[in-house]
């Protein structure tokens, strides 16, 4: 048996979700590792993070998608140039995480194809608000779609499990758990852009 493997020289992470989850806060947070809520954008502009400070060593790209400045055509670009999807929601925010499964996993999957093989991380940002957990909701869809890689609560606020997020987001690009046999088709499959 021959894999084809390809080693990725960086890491494109795009981070989409609901408008006021807070996508920004968390990568502003990771960046300055402090939490400003009076200065927060609607966007941020591309963050790349050197490969001598990420856990992995390689360059980190960080992308924010916002809907308020941005079109669904500029949506779709970015999802295709990604190499790890986050899907945000506000875990105090019951419609945002309906969004998940009514518009961001269709639309990603619309995108790449049913069968894409591009890594889904669910991100309950908002933690710090709250005194419950959304895992039991949010991993109970890992079942039913199988480019969810991982799920992970964090708080931009407190920075918990801030740059836990971007590690495994690293960790999902570059040591990808996704099956390497296909047991419908019976073939194994290759690893590649």
């Amino acid at each position: 048996m021959q894999f084809r493997t390809q080693i990725r020289r960086d890491v494109r992470i795009l981070l989409v979700g609901e408008p006021g989850v807070g996508k920004t806060s968390v990568i502003l947070s990771l960046v300055s590792e402090d939490f400003n809520e009076d200065s927060v954008p609607p966007k941020c502009e591309e963050i790349t993070i050197p490969a001598d400070v990420t856990p992995e060593l390689v360059p980190t790209l960080i992308v924010d998608y916002s809907a308020q400045e941005q079109t669904e055509t500029e949506l779709i670009e970015e999802i295709h140039k990604a190499h790890v999807i986050c899907i945000v929601y506000a875990v105090n925010d019951d419609p945002s995480i309906d969004k998940i499964t009514s518009y961001w996993l269709p639309i990603i999957q619309h995108t790449l194809g049913k069968t894409h093989r591009i890594p889904v991380i669910l991100v309950g940002n908002k933690v710090d608000l709250v005194d419950y957990t959304t895992m039991e909701i949010v991993v109970s869809l890992m079942n039913e779609y199988p480019e969810i890689e991982t799920c992970i609560e964090c708080s931009a606020k407190t920075l918990r499990n801030i740059s836990e997020l971007f590690f495994y987001s690293q960790k999902a690009v570059l040591h990808p758990t996704a099956p390497l046999y296909n047991s419908e088709k019976k073939e194994v499959m290759t690893i590649s852009d």
